[in-house]
């Protein structure tokens, strides 16, 4: 008996002590927030359980895991970005980075597109050219892009990766603004794509709605005649 209740202890302050260690696990290994299931339930359905039955945990599978997260997810990431472009030029279905789990990103799903600046009704007949709305927050972007160490003047895909997960939003949510920002789709960052992904990432963190595909206001200067290319070509 005294062993029984000893175990039952052990698991009850194990429950309890729950918050505290997904917040030692977010902190240790940078995982998203939003990546762990709610707290409360957790506790309530191990309440539930019978510890003695879970398998042991082996740090060889850990270790594969790990391998997995840091380095195989990472080098996908540009090839689901590339394959999701040719897709759209071919005006396919969409493709992983558009799955039901970025819903919330549906047109029909937000009112209005909160990055964007209204024109006057005079003014919409202006102009070929609109005004990039990244413009004026610029140089403080350009600051984290090059305290990141650019090679050849654009961060890899792991480097902003890595810079992503700080931010501490869901990998979902970083994967749909990783897919507006390489506006390319060479699987890296320039200055001006960088400062864009940044500039999705505070609108974001401030409660925004995310476009479901990027408006025109938001390409980047130097990328929109090769875009405006493709659509010719489309």
């Amino acid at each position: 008996m005294p062993t029984i209740f000893c175990k039952e202890s052990k698991k009850h302050n194990l429950i309890y002590q729950l918050p505290v260690i997904f917040t030692k696990i977010q902190q240790q290994h940078r995982v998203p927030a939003g990546d762990f299931p709610d707290c409360t339930k957790m506790q309530e359905k191990l309440l539930g359980q019978d510890f003695s039955k879970f398998k042991t945990l082996k740090p060889s599978l850990m270790a594969s895991l790990d391998k997995l997260l840091a380095t195989d997810i990472a080098n996908l990431v540009p090839l689901l970005q590339q394959q999701e472009l040719r897709k759209e030029r071919k005006k396919s279905l969409p493709g992983v980075l558009d799955g039901e789990f970025l819903g919330t990103f549906r047109r029909e799903l937000y009112k209005k597109d909160p990055f964007k600046e209204f024109r006057r009704d005079d003014e919409s007949g202006e102009a070929d050219f609109v005004e990039w709305a990244v413009e004026k927050y610029k140089p403080k972007y350009d600051e984290i892009f090059y305290n990141l160490s650019p090679n050849d003047g654009k961060l890899s895909g792991t480097k902003v990766r890595e810079w992503m997960t700080t931010t501490l939003l869901p990998s979902s949510v970083l994967a749909h603004i990783w897919r507006l920002s390489d506006v390319d789709g060479d699987g890296m960052l320039d200055n001006e794509e960088f400062a864009l992904a940044v500039h999705l990432i505070e609108g974001k963190l401030e409660g925004h709605w995310l476009p479901r595909e990027l408006p025109s206001h938001l390409v980047p200067p130097s990328k929109r005649l090769s875009t405006s290319s493709d659509e010719e070509q489309t």
